[in-house]
């Protein structure tokens, strides 16, 4: 089996110019077939068999590559970090965690308006989301973006499970009602048809969003976190958890590093390898029984208590 390590198509100048007006860009063929072959049977079972492969019973689509052979390898030995180190122009890219998204067919369910700025600990705009679809792509079910908006610099509230446990602060909006505005002068929405192996690079500050799935089968999707060069921590109590490490550890103003945070790509050709990674997790659990990678009936409930403002009010908050 031919797993590429150096994306197929190479990363131009033009990919870089779209990515700093529009906050996103589509590279494709970055993963070849067998890279697809090999890593989406496997999202099936988790996803859709809900097999238990010993990660986390409460987030099991999340830190693959802890726990998934084929993840790891993807992380340290595929093409991944060098296209998004060329689109970021950074010397440097350092792994956060991966993750999975999946839409089971003919699904209705939406993933709301949003952006992934503060759901992390940090301070800084290299670290995107690198969304690689293992299934077909049509524009009904493609992520969508609006384009642009990464260069609004407005803190809005996350629902992060952190979060859900808190009063929202009055210096944090809720995300704006961005379906009313369809059809309006000026904005550009973004979407795509996309093959298996190409790639989303998504700024953490663009608003993005997805539809249902009106396909016959689920669509399957796995993101890379990374980090590049200006990522500094910063972390706040309504951030997302990242296991094995605690906000302790989290030194404000210093770069992330260390044995879960490895570097995976850099210009000069330096890289870690995978010897101090984690291949699990700090804690122990009884067998459970898994759950799904999805929380829109969540997410739904949660904006709806946001523009009445519940999640604001004391009597009401936490909503947990």
């Amino acid at each position: 089996m031919a797993l590429n390590s150096r994306p197929l198509r190479d990363v131009t100048q033009q990919d870089i110019e779209d990515y700093k007006r529009d906050g996103v860009v589509c590279l494709r063929n970055v993963l070849d077939k067998d890279w697809v072959e090999l890593l989406e049977p496997l999202a099936r079972e988790v996803i859709i068999e809900k097999k238990d492969v010993g990660l986390l019973p409460t987030i099991p689509g999340r830190y693959m590559a802890r726990r998934l052979e084929a993840y790891r390898k993807l992380v340290f030995e595929g093409p991944i970090a060098e296209a998004a180190g060329k689109v970021l122009e950074s010397k440097e890219i350092r792994f956060f965690f991966d993750e999975f998204f999946a839409k089971p067919p003919q699904s209705d369910a939406k993933t709301l308006w949003h952006c992934d700025r503060m759901a992390f600990p940090v301070e800084g705009k290299t670290v995107p989301s690198l969304w690689i679809p293992l299934t077909p792509i049509v524009k009904e079910n493609s992520l969508e973006v609006l384009a642009g908006t990464q260069h609004d610099d407005v803190p809005y509230w996350l629902f992060s499970p952190n979060a859900r446990k808190m009063i929202k602060p009055d210096d944090r909006v809720p995300h704006p009602d961005i379906e009313s505005r369809r059809g309006e002068e000026g904005l550009r929405f973004l979407s795509w048809e996309m093959e298996p192996g190409d790639m989303l690079v998504v700024h953490p500050w663009v608003l993005h969003y997805s539809a249902g799935n009106p396909t016959d089968d689920w669509r399957v999707a796995i993101s890379q976190r990374v980090f590049g060069d200006d990522i500094r921590w910063a972390p706040r109590p309504d951030c997302l958890n990242i296991a094995g490490v605690s906000f302790d550890e989290m030194l404000d103003g210093e770069k992330p590093a260390g044995p879960l945070f490895p570097l995976i790509w850099s210009e000069d050709g330096r890289k870690d390898d995978d010897s101090q990674y984690p291949r699990g997790f700090a804690t122990t659990w009884p067998k459970q029984e898994m759950g799904g990678v999805n929380e829109y009936d969540k997410f739904k409930d949660l904006k709806s208590k946001e523009e009445t403002g519940e999640l604001s009010r004391k009597d009401t908050a936490p909503v947990n």
